[in-house]
């Protein structure tokens, strides 16, 4: 079982907080592309739920800035405070550009990839609010689950892609939009497998 260093539950609880508001980003993109009627609202709420999360990174960093006595290393909980905002920034940023591009109906291969997003911050939150008191198998169970994930929306990414770029009949503006609406998602699912390997690499030094 893993034994962390002097209790101060503030940091736990806000890493919480905020993977649990990533998950609600996910969630919303999900919707968003899942019936983009009325994008304009489904997005502002996106870009909504973005501000909080840096808000609440904010307040991780700012509290971290005055603690001197820390659960588990400064740079882990720093580390996990920005990467997991890296991900919502990433989740944020498909659903503005989609909007901003005006790209119409979503495809097929992003409502897949952002079924992978939603599923893998879903994991992301199970890890954060277990990692105080998991076993590393338990973790790695969980982290191998993010992976899985991750795994699969590459594919998506990379069979998306090719698709775009050989099939013939495609305008080369659409393609440059979904392009990069496709490498935002990709980023975001690398950086969930960011989170946990650095959840993994908190739970070896402190097991």
């Amino acid at each position: 079982m893993l034994h962390l260093g002097p209790r101060n539950d503030v940091f736990f609880d806000l890493l919480e907080k905020e993977v649990a508001n990533l998950y609600e980003g996910a969630r919303q993109l999900l919707s968003l592309v899942n019936d983009y009627t009325d994008p304009q609202t489904k997005v502002d709420r996106l870009l909504e739920i973005e501000h909080r999360g840096d808000d609440i990174t904010r307040e991780i960093i700012e509290r971290l800035n005055k603690t001197f006595i820390t659960p588990i290393e400064r740079e882990d909980i720093s580390g996990l405070a920005f990467t997991i905002d890296d991900v919502l920034d990433m989740v944020a940023g498909v659903g503005d550009r989609m909007l901003l591009y005006e790209v119409g109906h979503p495809t097929p291969e992003v409502v897949e990839m952002c079924k992978d997003m939603e599923r893998a911050t879903g994991a992301l939150v199970k890890l954060i609010h277990e990692m105080r008191r998991l076993s590393f198998d338990s973790v790695r169970s969980l982290c191998e689950e993010v992976k899985r994930w991750e795994m699969d929306a590459d594919q998506l990414y990379r069979r998306s892609v090719a698709k775009l770029l050989n099939e013939p009949g495609y305008d080369p503006i659409y393609v440059i939009k979904w392009k990069e609406i496709y490498e935002k998602l990709e980023d975001g699912m690398d950086f969930c497998e960011d989170v946990s390997n650095l959840v993994e690499g908190v739970i070896l030094k402190n097991a």
